[in-house]
């Protein structure tokens, strides 16, 4: 999906338009899975040398899609931020909303993005996809500390630093409509 990041702006925009955060300890309980996310993202565009070649170490190793499994703890994270304990209801259909909305954004991506690799990378890409999961870790995290994939050079190259300052400046929002609840 070519304008997934501005549909997913707009998904998340809409999210915090429509939420009552209200709760601390949700907030604090969603930054730590927020922070989790973003570290998998960070470590993933370390590692990533988009349509050069097919990374299949460091992250990659353990899982075919880390930026889209550190995006869906970033959204989970922001999910558990945006709840409201006193507003089941709300809480629930801004759940709802989310899951079906980046589901589907993720779903048509992932299989547009496989298609993709497989024409570029024929075979390859086809071991690569019988031996390790699209987006969920089955066989451990061994990849994720393998330092010779990490590359400070494709880290910079990928911008992942944005990815980072609206993490942050969206948990900042949330934190003062908690604090003055706006």
């Amino acid at each position: 999906m070519k304008k997934r990041i501005l549909v997913s702006q707009i998904v998340t925009l809409l999210l915090l338009v429509a939420a009552k955060p209200e709760s601390w300890s949700l907030f604090l309980w969603g930054l730590a899975l927020m922070a989790l996310g973003q570290s998998v993202r960070l470590a993933a565009s370390a590692a990533i040398v988009k349509s050069r070649t097919l990374t299949t170490t460091g992250p990659y190793a353990s899982v075919r899609n880390p930026l889209y499994l550190g995006t869906m703890l970033l959204t989970g994270g922001l999910l558990l931020m945006l709840s409201s304990p006193s507003r089941p209801l709300l809480t629930a259909g801004l759940w709802l909303f989310a899951v079906a909305s980046f589901g589907w954004i993720y779903y048509v991506t992932i299989r547009a993005e496989q298609e993709f690799l497989l024409a570029a990378y024929g075979e390859d890409f086809s071991k690569y996809m019988a031996a390790v999961p699209c987006l969920f870790p089955s066989r451990g995290l061994c990849g994720f500390f393998d330092r010779a994939a990490y590359s400070r050079e494709v880290f910079a190259r990928n911008k992942e630093w944005r990815g980072l300052s609206a993490s942050l400046a969206l948990a900042v929002f949330i934190a003062l409509r908690i604090k003055y609840a706006f």
